[in-house]
């Protein structure tokens, strides 16, 4: 699937799909960036993670630094 044709708001499965890693490291990584400001962007819809496809596409691109790989 073209990342065009996710919708603006990524679950995780969504975006670990498109990042190809594991649900399970897509949300460790998101809770890693909620309590620092690395990892996998994502915001809160209630008790629900997202994460925003224009940050994915940044994160593609190279324009954002994803500092999760250890």
């Amino acid at each position: 699937m073209a990342l065009d044709d996710y919708p603006e708001l990524l679950t995780m499965a969504e975006a670990a799909q498109l990042l190809r890693i594991s649900r399970t490291t897509a949300y460790a990584e998101a809770q890693r960036f909620e309590r620092t400001g690395q990892g996998l962007p994502v915001i809160r819809v209630g008790r629900s993670l997202r994460a925003p496809k224009a940050q994915l596409e940044r994160l593609v691109a190279g324009e954002l630094v994803w500092a999760g790989a250890r």
